[in-house]
């Protein structure tokens, strides 16, 4: 699961189709922004976490994300979100999501054993 305070009470109000709809549009949307996002030395170093040696963070929230992504990533390119602080904010995104799932299964799973 994750370490940090969860503050993403949005996710828990989604059913699950709402979602597995939300996690499927974060991935097609991330495989593109990832080709697109800094220039190639930028993206290198994002891939391999040098450039984000934090993670998410103590807190997990969007606004948070938003300020740390502006921090390692630099400048957002105005409103056509193609920096690479525009990717770790949908990647942190997607770990959220998954967080998520992990813990209705995780949930589900202490309920059926209690019945």
């Amino acid at each position: 699961m994750r370490l940090g305070i969860n503050l993403r009470g949005d996710l828990a109000k989604l059913q699950n189709d709402e979602l597995a709809s939300h996690f499927e549009k974060c991935l097609t949307y991330r495989e593109w922004l990832a080709s697109h996002a800094g220039d190639r030395a930028n993206r290198w170093l994002y891939k391999s976490g040098l450039a984000m040696p934090f993670g998410r963070g103590p807190l997990h929230a969007r606004i948070c994300y938003r300020i740390m992504g502006l921090a390692y990533g630099g400048s957002w390119n105005g409103l056509n979100g193609r920096s690479l602080g525009d990717l770790f904010v949908l990647d942190c995104e997607i770990k959220d999501v998954v967080d998520e799932i992990k813990r209705r299964e995780h949930a589900a799973q202490r309920h059926r054993t209690r019945r």
